[in-house]
């Protein structure tokens, strides 16, 4: 959570009388004092619902005053330069006992790790190869709070229509960085798709995805079968995590039926979610959002059907 002198503030940890004491806090080192504090909550379940937060536990917060020092700035200059790259960095806060919290990047498959004992980096890689969440190592007289910085899950939108308008915004509204294309001017534009990360107008369907990773996620509503069937087709080919189409299981079996004649088999068709989405019920575009982005949701957090 960032918090500036002018009292605007962005993200949250958690809301509640526990945000409300860490912002008071926050103000007093903002106007001098030390550079950090460390705060320590213990809360049993009662005492967290009646603060306003969800559960209890024992939480444990860092402020920590950030100047815009020339060393400063350059740091989150870098450190914004390699994401924007696409490296994955980790912003590091190295917390010795009794001394100021030190900020460090590190960049996997970079030329130099950062300057840490062996035994703690050899962890941190080994921590890092399992999970995209941040966490906390702890060494000889000190911590280490690591917090990999990678995109948002990109979800591609095939299609413009009014169940993509509405997957937009329920996908956007839950983190996804969304990505919309459509053939038709008058559905794919700014005005009808105002949160999208980017809405693009192509030529045709038969050209659109390329380079897709797991992390990915691909939905299919278009207009028509031909189109859906040129879109699933260059979907598979890609390393895409999530690909769902709209349609029956009629339609479902009549395009695979004809994929199989372009060389597609049946374990190409187990990565698809068709019909799409969590059978919860309702007909409208929506409804039908909701379903699509539910099912998504569940994918995203390997939830079992």
């Amino acid at each position: 959570m960032l918090l500036c002198r002018d009292g605007r503030f962005f993200g949250t940890i958690g809301g509640g009388e526990l945000e409300g004491i860490c912002i008071a806090r926050a103000r007093e080192l903002l106007a001098g004092g030390p550079d950090y504090a460390l705060l320590r909550f213990d809360l049993t379940a009662s005492q967290a619902a009646a603060a306003g937060m969800i559960c209890g536990g024992v939480v444990q917060v860092l402020l920590q005053r950030l100047e815009p020092a020339e060393e400063t700035v350059k740091f989150f200059q870098s450190l914004t330069e390699a994401f924007a790259e696409g490296s994955s960095p980790v912003l590091l806060t190295l917390m010795p006992q009794d001394l100021a919290p030190q900020l460090l990047m590190y960049v996997p498959g970079g030329r130099s790790g950062p300057d840490l004992p062996s035994g703690l980096v050899c962890e941190l890689l080994s921590r890092l190869g399992g999970t995209n969440r941040p966490f906390t190592l702890v060494g000889d007289e000190l911590r280490l709070h690591c917090e990999p910085l990678i995109r948002p899950d990109r979800l591609y939108l095939v299609g413009a229509g009014h169940v993509a308008l509405a997957t937009a915004h329920l996908a956007g509204f839950l983190g996804f960085e969304v990505i919309v294309m459509d053939d038709r001017p008058e559905f794919a534009n700014r005005e009808r798709f105002r949160e999208a990360h980017e809405v693009r107008v192509i030529g045709s369907f038969d050209q659109c995805l390329a380079g897709l990773q797991t992390c990915d996620y691909v939905v299919i509503v278009t207009r028509g079968h031909l189109h859906d069937q040129e879109v699933l087709a260059q979907a598979l080919r890609t390393g895409a995590g999530y690909i769902g189409m709209i349609g029956s299981r009629r339609k479902r079996d009549a395009l695979y039926a004809a994929l199989r004649r372009e060389g597609f088999a049946d374990p190409d068709f187990l990565r698809v979610h068709c019909p799409i989405g969590l059978p919860i019920g309702g007909e409208s575009p929506e409804e039908i959002a909701l379903s699509i982005v539910a099912e998504m949701q569940q994918f995203r957090y390997k939830k079992p059907a």
